[in-house]
């Protein structure tokens, strides 16, 4: 039996019937399976790690089992800096271990996953892919992963994405650029790691595990489901979630105490009345066609009929108007015109729904803004600026969410935001990073009362912090 990667999948010819997770493939005349099989396949032919072999299979037979899949080296590396890791961070490894080297891990944002991964990298002992969501996630990787075994590497760490296109023994790419050439990489590395696993189930994405031989794999992530249930696919592809730490199981010990402190505030009586007004309009059209606006197909649903039905687009844009109307309300700015006096002296982010309102704030409050259109050059300098204490307040809408490494942040303000407890838990885990001073974070949310906001904070921080 013979093993050949061709493009994304696995050409097993001269196989026997009995072979597992195969299709016949008539245009060769020869078995096809998808990558990620690789390992299954080894394991189901005898000693999966040996390269070529004598193996007695399942059938009773015994055959030849030639792998010319495997275009992976191994890879010895040890980190520069030889930090002792936290009881949890072993625990993790430990457990990734015991499962093979397969599954993902989920931990708090600031609890060390990259640490963690790093450790994984060293563990494994083969060539590995580092696949982030964003440009930004992958430059920090690349840092760290320079910094800890850059000198090891004769060819550095390979950059695939934002421009670049080098691939090294050790290379850390973004979904993006990982989807689009996954087919051609995918049996060159041993082990495949994917940071905020969370994202890999969207379609495209989950094509990256399954076009890759890699018999290791490791997910990191805080926030593990999805609203869709489709982090389900993430077992087969990546193994199961083998260790989990809630925020409150570290907080404290290996992360800032925190509280997090809801505020509520009134409409005024001219807002009060535009605010009803529209509200209304959509919950009729709502009610009428009977959607779970709660479930996303009930959600799809809605959108999907204001796209030919005029009543429909009115309901939406209605929709629309409301929530803008409690997201900006008058006294939601005088709030945090308080809180910003009070917080003068600590390193503040201010989290909103959108650009704009994040623009107008920064300008209201001439605080530093970060969105998704602010350049690479730039935000840099603001989050150093920021690290430094040149900058102690800055306003940002969704980008700061989830990955970037947002130092010294110990008080969040919640004006706005969705109803996704995973943004809830990342907004928190922004103020978690442990400081010298070990004062405890704050998270506040201000929600304008009697509003569909109150509806969408409730869901968003059930369940959060246990």
């Amino acid at each position: 039996m013979r093993l050949e990667f061709d493009e994304g999948t696995l050409l097993v010819r001269d196989a026997p019937d009995t072979v597992p997770h195969v299709e016949w493939d008539d245009r060769v005349e020869e078995y096809r399976t998808q990558a990620y099989r690789y390992r299954t396949l080894r394991e189901w032919a005898g000693d999966w790690s040996d390269g070529d072999d004598q193996a007695t299979l399942s059938d009773g037979f015994t055959h030849t089992v030639e792998d010319t899949a495997r275009n992976y080296p191994d890879l010895a590396l040890t980190p520069t800096l030889q930090i002792e890791p936290r009881d949890y961070q072993q625990a993790a490894l430990d457990a990734w271990r015991d499962h093979d080297r397969q599954g993902t891990v989920v931990l708090p944002t600031g609890s060390g996953k990259t640490f963690l991964g790093l450790q994984a990298i060293a563990d494994a002992g083969v060539s590995a892919l580092v696949v982030t969501p964003t440009i930004d996630l992958m430059n920090q990787w690349h840092a760290t992963l320079t910094n800890a075994f850059g000198e090891q590497l004769p060819d550095g760490v390979g950059v695939l994405g934002g421009g670049s296109h080098e691939i090294t023994d050790l290379t850390v790419t973004t979904y993006d650029s990982a989807y689009r050439y996954i087919d051609e990489y995918g049996d060159q590395f041993g082990l495949l790691v994917a940071d905020e696993v969370h994202h890999l189930p969207a379609p495209t994405y989950l094509q990256i595990p399954e076009m890759t031989i890699a018999p290791y794999r490791l997910g990191l992530t805080a926030t593990y489901e999805r609203a869709d249930g489709n982090h389900d696919r993430l077992e087969d592809r990546m193994g199961p979630v083998v260790y989990r730490e809630a925020v409150d199981d570290l907080a404290g010990d290996f992360l800032s105490e925190y509280e997090t402190i809801q505020m509520s505030v009134e409409l005024t009586a001219e807002e009060r009345t535009e605010y009803d007004e529209e509200y209304q309009l959509y919950r009729d059209y709502v009610d009428s066609h009977d959607f779970d606006l709660w479930k996303e197909q009930g959600y799809q649903e809605f959108l999907k009929r204001t796209s030919y039905d005029p009543q429909g687009r009115r309901a939406l844009i209605a929709k629309q108007r409301a929530e803008r109307i409690a997201r900006t309300a008058a006294k939601k700015l005088d709030t945090l015109d308080t809180l910003l006096k009070r917080h003068h002296d600590d390193r503040v982010i201010v989290f909103t729904a959108n650009n704009d309102f994040a623009y107008d704030i920064s300008q209201e409050f001439i605080l530093p803004c970060i969105t998704h259109q602010t350049d690479t050059d730039e935000r840099t300098e603001i989050l150093e600026r920021f690290r430094t204490g040149e900058y102690s307040m800055l306003a940002t809408s969704q980008v700061l969410d989830e990955g970037i490494d947002v130092p010294a942040a110990n008080v969040g303000i919640i004006l706005s935001g969705s109803a996704s407890k995973r943004q809830y838990a990342q907004r928190l885990g922004r103020i978690l990073r442990p400081t010298d001073d070990r004062q405890p974070a704050r998270l506040y949310e201000i929600i304008t009362a009697d509003t569909m906001e109150s509806y969408v904070s409730q869901r968003r921080r059930q369940g959060v912090a246990t």
